[in-house]
């Protein structure tokens, strides 16, 4: 009597006579399921990815795996039964599934080897053709893609294929400086892993310095709005401009850049404390003109 694993073996094969293409100088199973994949990566740069393949297919279906150093691989339908399936041994690995009634499939596995730690910076070069979910690691509130900073919260991102440069970092220090202007204090938050020297913030010029020994350096700056107010010009040894603004929650503002040189930040906003306390009579009284205008055209009873 035939066992499952050798009729499944039997349909694959028969299916490639029908359903057998060439892409890339690679034989291919099957048809393309629709999925979602979701990867959680862990405090460790350990990637947990699933993928979840709607079933219901009454033909044989390739799964194409995230290149990488794959561990516990397994199969399983909604309430955790094995699924039976066949990997074809390329890179990245193939997982193939017959047809099925499975209204859902879950391929799951680790890979250890795609996020690298350097110099306090995990980063994974990602490649992928499929829309795919990210989760990081508890703490991890905003991350960098291609060199750019991106705030997450507590939620993730959706890549839509493509390529990319993916970093963040664990437990980011915040440097905190703290400003103060007529007897109040603002606190300027620098989140980097290199020194900050020499922090200066000049009320006349509206502007905020400091230096940075190292280049290349990840840096997010979070201003509060009350002492410097946005748009910002930011730029290095006053002739670069660099990425800025990326995240506004109402009272601060942050703004990430990754200089390719040491040297001074300087960063130049357009309203700057006590000009606030002389904006507001003038918004009060532009209100109150509007007001009495208002009341001589119209009367109430």
């Amino acid at each position: 009597m035939i066992n499952l694993k050798k009729l499944l073996v039997i349909l694959v094969i028969a299916g490639l006579f029908f359903s057998m293409s060439e892409a890339f100088g690679q034989i291919t199973f099957g048809e393309k399921p629709q999925q979602t994949t979701k990867i959680r990566i862990d405090e460790n740069g350990i990637a947990h990815v699933t993928h979840e393949i709607v079933g219901n297919s009454t033909n044989t279906q390739q799964i194409e795996t995230i290149s990488g150093k794959m561990s516990n691989l397994s199969v399983t339908d909604v309430n955790g039964n094995e699924v039976q399936y066949l990997t074809l041994e390329k890179d990245p690995i193939a997982i193939v599934l017959p047809p099925s009634n499975k209204a859902m499939v879950f391929i799951k596995y680790d890979l250890s080897d795609v996020i690298i730690l350097k110099d306090g910076i995990w980063t994974w070069k990602w490649t992928g053709t499929e829309i795919t979910n990210f989760y990081f690691p508890s703490g991890v509130d905003m991350i960098w893609v291609n060199d750019r900073p991106v705030y997450i919260g507590e939620k993730g991102i959706r890549q839509h294929g493509g390529a990319m440069t993916l970093e963040y970092v664990l437990d980011e220090p915040v440097i905190s400086k703290e400003v103060t202007w007529e007897g109040k204090k603002f606190d300027v938050g620098i989140r980097t892993l290199t020194d900050v020297d020499k922090f200066a913030f000049s009320q006349p010029s509206k502007s905020i310095t400091f230096d940075i020994p190292e280049s290349n350096s990840l840096v997010t700056v979070i201003i509060p709005l009350e002492l410097l107010w946005e748009p910002y010009d930011v730029n290095i040894n006053s002739n670069k401009t660099l990425n800025t603004e990326f995240y506004n929650n109402g009272t601060h503002v942050w703004l990430g850049f990754r200089p390719d040189t040491s040297g001074t930040i300087n960063i130049i906003g357009t309203t700057v404390v006590p000009e606030f306390p002389l904006f507001v009579p003038l918004v009060i009284g532009i209100s109150l003109v509007i007001a009495l205008q208002f009341r001589n055209k119209f009367s109430f009873r």
